[in-house]
């Protein structure tokens, strides 16, 4: 795997690791200048990079006439700041809002770019947090979308109650109500929190079963975690939950396991799928049973 080497803010160039070592032993490179490669959070010196060996007598180095600037298209960190992707990653040096519409954009709409500059750490609270911020805000925004319509249907849902005697004589005591709305949503945010741990292992079992799974589950955790980014447009009636959001989530997430995992395409688009399509026909498989079962009773 190639390694940048930077020096005083100007890009080297890339080399092998052999390459780096020759360069070290004769004086092209020193101590002090900086390396990146694929997969690290930050820049590191050349004295702390793993399986460089540092000569006991250092040459000085030559300045570079012509420094080699990486290619446009390169992910290259910032050697003061690793260049950390989504901006959810870099919080609480973002604030929160920016940091949140900023993973949205990074996630669903750069994911190519993205996901290599993920940091790998083990570490799950980020993408926790960032999931229940997508359901809270997907909550509070259909909440404001279904005001107007419920103001518009309140009149006839008014006549109705006054209408009914079963419901007028049902009196159920305020309090209640104060402990029930706020248990039925912290309930509901447990049971989403845990399906997307749950979801996650079942992407993470099929990869491993594909033997792509070259990166532990914190990963695959990540990719799925910050790819619910795709919730937002469950805003949009009807077609934003049925196809805009699956879209949105499948493609960024196959890309997004791909780039962390360092695999085909195929494996990620297969860890993905596979667990929905599975489920879609054993629902339908299920119907066509209950189905079948209710039609032969009724011709016995």
């Amino acid at each position: 795997m190639d390694i940048w080497i930077n020096r005083a803010g100007q890009h080297l160039g890339k080399y092998t690791l052999e390459d780096v070592q020759r360069g070290l032993d004769q004086g092209q490179f020193v101590a002090t200048d900086l390396a990146w490669q694929e997969g690290m959070e930050s820049w590191k010196p050349l004295s702390d990079f793993p399986g460089v060996r540092i000569p006991a007598t250092p040459v000085e180095p030559p300045a570079p006439a012509y420094p080699t600037p990486p290619p446009s298209d390169a992910i290259v960190p910032s050697a003061t700041r690793p260049d950390v992707a989504p901006a959810w990653e870099r919080r609480p040096g973002v604030k929160l809002l920016p940091a949140f519409f900023m993973t949205i954009r990074d996630v669903l709409f750069e994911p190519h770019l993205t996901f290599p500059r993920m940091p790998v750490d083990g570490r799950l609270m980020k993408p926790t947090t960032f999931f229940a911020m997508a359901q809270l805000v997907v909550v509070l925004i259909s909440s404001l979308i279904s005001i107007p319509v419920l103001m518009v249907q309140l009149p006839y849902y008014s006549q109705t109650l006054s209408r009914s005697e079963e419901l007028r004589n049902f009196n159920v005591p305020v309090w209640v109500l104060f402990i029930l709305v706020p248990g039925v949503l912290i309930l509901d945010a447990v049971i989403l929190l845990a399906f997307n741990f749950l979801m996650a292992g079942v992407h993470h079992l099929v990869l491993m079963l594909l033997g792509g799974a070259n990166k532990g589950y914190d990963a695959t955790y990540k990719v799925v975690s910050y790819c619910s980014a795709a919730q937002v447009f469950w805003v949009i009636p009807y077609c934003g939950f049925y196809l805009i959001a699956p879209t949105f989530f499948c493609i960024a997430s196959i890309i997004g396991l791909s780039k962390v995992h360092g695999i085909e395409g195929w494996k990620s688009s297969v860890a993905i799928l596979a667990p929905y399509v599975i489920c879609i026909l054993s629902c339908v498989g299920l119907f066509l049973g209950v189905f079948a079962m209710v039609a032969s009773h009724q011709q016995s």
